[in-house]
């Protein structure tokens, strides 16, 4: 394998039962309005797929807008957006690459631990081979229409949305599918499911490690 080849990729949980349902091929999308208002670390993100929001709701500080010079305040909601972004459903997965060093293999190490404490030691897995085959099923087996990509970050905001992230969640490595384009404020769930497809393609809390070419060291073990 080449450095930053990609090996596959994993899906942490902390409940077991959801791990199951994805297994068995259950899918939640999740709205980005939902982590906008989670209060969760690593699963929080007030702009989620924009550039700026408020919320009243959140308790933010408050915003004062001025149009044509005019004040305006008693705001309950303010959502900025790339012009060409939108809202849609999401699902993600993080994406492990061959290290490129042993200082980006100590970055990897440290990032698994943190998705690990974050959103759990449990995991699903789908092998780099099975990825196309995967996306194509999703991509039939979904009631809207699918774009996928591996997120990017930036410390710029001018460039944050649904495929654009904060430097701060670079440590997720995601690759997101994204489907369909929903309102701004919703929180209801995506759901599809095919309980026939997937069982070969998902896999389960596999043993997986990285050793060198003769196997006598492991540089990493999930």
């Amino acid at each position: 394998m080449q450095s930053n080849q990609l090996i596959g990729l994993i899906k942490f949980f902390r409940n077991e039962e959801f791990l199951d349902k994805l297994v068995n091929g259950t899918f939640y999308c999740t709205p980005p309005e939902v982590y906008r208002l989670d209060e969760q670390k690593g699963i929080s993100d007030k702009f989620e797929s924009c550039n700026f929001s408020y919320r009243k709701s959140r308790k933010d500080d408050e915003i004062i807008l001025h149009i044509n010079d005019r004040r305006i305040t008693e705001h309950t909601s303010l959502t900025v957006r790339n012009k060409a972004d939108k809202d849609s459903w999401m699902h993600c997965w993080f994406s492990l690459r061959l290290p490129q060093n042993e200082k980006s293999l100590d970055q990897l190490k440290l990032d698994i631990v943190r998705m690990k404490r974050e959103f759990g030691e449990l995991f699903a897995f789908i092998p780099a081979p099975s990825i196309a085959g995967f996306l194509d099923l999703i991509e039939e087996l979904s009631p809207l229409p699918m774009v996928c990509d591996e997120v990017e970050y930036s410390a710029d905001k001018s460039h944050w949305g649904s495929l654009c992230k904060s430097i701060d969640y670079s440590y997720q490595r995601e690759f997101r599918l994204l489907f369909g384009e929903c309102n701004t404020h919703e929180t209801e769930f995506l759901v599809f499911s095919d309980p026939n497809k997937f069982s070969n393609i998902i896999l389960k809390n596999p043993e997986l490690k990285i050793k060198n070419k003769d196997n006598s060291i492991t540089w990493l073990e999930i």
